[in-house]
């Protein structure tokens, strides 16, 4: 599928930077898309540049406020929300078009990236979160798989062994920026039904939310998780330490290329939360209107959109893809763990606040303290959800008196 127009006179060098240049999955992938951009845009290159995560969301909005950005941004769902409600970007919609995707055969994860039916970002890939199991741990422990929270606290209390500095599962246990207190935590309280916010309301205190806090702050105050942050226990999953964790597929990929005794023993289930909802993390591709370059870093998401290249994704880096229907034919049955993480995508919702998804960025700042003082403080949940609740509630007030 030639995507280019090949003896078009021009030649612009694309700027693309991304922490994911420095992961080996994903900077595979993309490697392959930039090979099929230059095929088929004689004269056109990608410029990959591989900067930190640590501030790279923080540095990027600097950027593209300031009006000199790169070409090509990378957002997740909130960051997304916010950059369309300031028009911050093109839409793409005539670069789907060069590739031959409608809309309507996006994921349902691209509603956020939808504004009076111009599309502004095209997802890299989706995320939604499972409970990945390494099944040897269970199995060692002689703990079957659990169905629900008191069998799942059961088998974290029978898993944990110190001496083998072993962990049954893992859940936010070091202090950072708030966004990532936020992220790491928002599988959990959705998966109990719970919410900050529901249709532009603040649900701090809803009794799903609370379950879900005590939760979290009981397996820490037990000792059931490792302290470490949430890219130290991603290695520890890979090297057999921790038996479960609520996390997208990509670690899969990650485990794949270092651990094959683990790789082998993985599998994944729906989180055995009450509510039996899941969060979705979306990695978007977007344009901002600043940018230099921008047809032909349009043409670059075009070639994103390539029908192998959606396939390629999907069994490089084991996210679901941005077309509807292109999980390559034969890769459930091959890889049975990946059925619970397209089961939860069925039914998973953005990790973006809902009702105030642009507001992200400045509710994780609100959030994230309030969880750490409940872990790290010994700050009493039911207190703190309600002193959650009236900050919240005064800051949506102000919002929409602005």
């Amino acid at each position: 599928m030639a995507l280019g127009f090949s003896g078009t006179a021009r030649s612009a060098e694309v700027s693309f930077p991304s922490w994911q240049w420095g992961e080996s999955a994903n900077a595979s992938i993309l490697n392959k898309i930039k090979e099929e951009f230059e095929r088929n845009n004689s004269g056109d290159i990608l410029k990959p540049i591989n900067i930190p995560y640590e501030g790279f969301f923080d540095k990027q909005y600097s950027e593209v406020r300031a009006g000199s950005p790169s070409d090509i941004v990378t957002l997740f769902d909130p960051e997304m929300a916010s950059y369309v409600k300031q028009g911050l970007l093109d839409p793409l919609n005539k670069y789907m078009e060069m590739a031959g995707v409608s809309v309507d055969q996006l994921s349902v994860s691209h509603k956020i990236a939808l504004k009076d039916g111009n599309i502004y970002g095209v997802a890299f890939q989706t995320n939604p979160r499972a409970l990945l199991l390494n099944l040897k741990l269970f199995k060692d422990a002689g703990v079957p798989i659990p169905t629900n929270v008191d069998e799942f606290l059961n088998a974290m209390a029978e898993i944990r062994n110190p001496a083998k500095q072993q962990f049954g599962f893992y859940s936010l246990s070091t202090s950072g920026p708030a966004q990532d207190a936020y992220l790491q935590t928002a599988p959990i309280i959705l998966g109990f039904g719970g919410s900050w916010l529901k249709a532009g309301k603040p649900t701090a205190n809803s009794p799903q939310t609370i379950a879900a806090l005590k939760f979290i702050k009981k397996v820490y105050d037990d000792g059931l998780v490792p302290r470490v942050d949430s890219r130290a226990a991603q290695q520890l999953f890979i090297d057999g330490k921790i038996a479960s964790f609520v996390v997208g597929p990509f670690l899969v990929g990650f485990t794949a290329e270092q651990n094959k005794e683990t790789r082998e023993n993985i599998d994944a289930i729906v989180p055995p939360f009450s509510g039996k909802q899941s969060a979705a993390v979306t990695v978007f591709l977007a344009i901002p209107k600043a940018a230099k370059n921008k047809d032909a870093a349009g043409r670059f998401i075009a070639a994103m959109l390539n029908p192998k290249m959606q396939e390629d994704i999907v069994a490089t880096v084991n996210g679901l893809p941005a077309v509807k229907g292109s999980i390559p034919a034969g890769f459930v049955e091959k890889n049975p763990w990946y059925r619970a993480f397209v089961e939860a995508g069925d039914h998973a919702v953005s990790y973006a606040p809902e009702g105030m998804e642009e507001y992200g960025p400045e509710i994780y700042n609100i959030v994230g303290p309030v969880i750490e003082d409940i872990l790290f403080n010994n700050k009493d949940v039911d207190q703190a959800a309600n002193a959650l609740q009236s900050e919240l509630e005064e800051f949506v007030a102000k919002k929409k008196a602005n």
